[in-house]
């Protein structure tokens, strides 16, 4: 159970929150569950003092790829788990509901978590309930846009956009015709499209080309998997940029990492990362199959990428200003405001030399970890829930 509070003080953390510029030693009061004041060395009157001496505090931070439908096949997991039991106040779901199941994902899990949850809609029918190795798009019956447009409609406040497998295994003998028919249903709505792409689950299927996959997007779009390793990623057969790839996100087109059980590889980030390609998001692809590694949590997946170089500074826009943008939510989310509901993650960083894992067991040497102290939400601070991190 959370600790209840309605008048507290976050006192003696340092502060990093890119979305406002501020990086330094600030106070955070929260009554009644909205901040009061951000301010250095606020006076503690009467309010319950949360110590975050030695600790980072940041806006809520949010990981903006999982599968969050508990009991659905082998990968749905409890969002309190990679969410407040992770330090993560908002998790985003991607694709385990299609239209018909959206209301039964709402009111089972969304309804009874302790963490925000959002969703992207899958543009199958069948969403998440056959597997990723399925072919949940080779039947044009399996898309239905005037049930997706009555479905997002009635869930503007938790869709963020819809989830398309952009997979020779996914396409079947559809080919390109669903990710036309994806675009033209996005550009109705007004909302972006999230593609998955490397051939992870489906092995000896013709990968679809990144080229021809990127001909469907426009900026504010989202390409999950950015550092796979699998056929029909970024790299070409001599581990260089096809050039679409350059062009796509010059013109605004979104790259996430979505670490998960396949699609995190180091060599393949080096590579892209040497040529000048970075993320806009970081996210773990959290799921039952990968908790206990090589994910781990949202913070142990930022560590990770600052073994790759990025600093500390820039993990934390990465999940919590970029996210907040990545995912059209900057009113509310990515930063702090006073007078806004609380959102606030405590972290404690810590020098420590280990071995980060990526998905096919490569493993380089990293220095600091990233560890989760507190999540706060509104008056409700709860504490991680054990996990054997590396």
């Amino acid at each position: 159970m959370p600790e209840q509070l309605s008048n507290n003080l976050i006192k003696g953390g340092r502060l990093i929150d890119p979305a406002s510029g501020r990086d330094g030693q600030f106070d955070i009061r929260v009554i009644d569950g909205k901040i009061d004041a951000i301010g250095a060395s606020l006076e503690t009157g009467d309010a319950t003092v949360i110590d975050a001496k030695d600790c980072v505090v940041t806006p809520g931070l949010i990981d903006v790829h999982l599968h969050l439908m508990k009991g659905l096949g082998a990968f749905g997991v409890d969002p309190d788990i990679f969410g407040v039991g992770s330090g993560v106040t908002t998790v985003v779901d991607a694709g385990s509901a299609g239209h018909t199941l959206l209301n039964v994902f709402r009111n089972y899990v969304t309804d009874n978590a302790k963490t925000r949850v959002l969703n992207y809609i899958n543009l199958s029918t069948l969403g998440g309930v056959s597997g990723p190795g399925y072919s949940i798009l080779a039947d044009p019956r399996l898309i239905d846009e005037a049930k997706i447009e009555q479905a997002v409609e009635a869930n503007r406040d938790i869709i963020v956009g819809i989830k398309i497998m952009a997979t020779g295994g996914a396409l079947g003998g559809q080919g390109l015709k669903p990710l036309e028919r994806a675009r033209k249903l996005g550009d109705a709505l007004k909302i972006p499209l999230l593609i998955h792409i490397g051939e992870s689950w489906t092995k000896g299927t013709e990968p679809v080309a990144i080229g021809d996959v990127l001909k469907y997007l426009v900026p504010g779009d989202i390409i999950t998997h950015m550092f796979t390793v699998h056929p029909g990623g970024l790299l070409d057969g001599n581990g260089k940029l096809w050039p679409q790839v350059r062009e796509a996100k010059a013109t605004g087109v979104l790259m996430d990492v979505g670490h998960g059980l396949h699609n995190l590889n180091f060599d393949v980030a080096r590579k892209v990362l040497d040529q000048g390609l970075h993320p806009d998001g970081v996210s773990t692809d959290g799921h039952r199959g990968n908790r206990a590694g090589p994910v781990y949590d949202l913070p142990t997946t930022m560590a990770k990428l600052m073994a790759l170089g990025f600093t500390l500074n820039q993990v934390v826009e990465m999940a919590t200003a970029n996210a907040a943008k990545l995912l059209g939510r900057t009113n509310g989310l990515g930063t702090l405001r006073v007078g806004d509901p609380a959102e606030i993650s405590v972290l404690k960083i810590e020098d420590r030399e280990w071995q980060a894992l990526d998905s096919q067991k490569g493993m380089i040497p990293a220095k600091q970890v990233i560890t989760p102290v507190h999540a706060i939400r509104g008056e409700s601070i709860y504490r991680p829930l054990p996990v054997e991190r590396p």
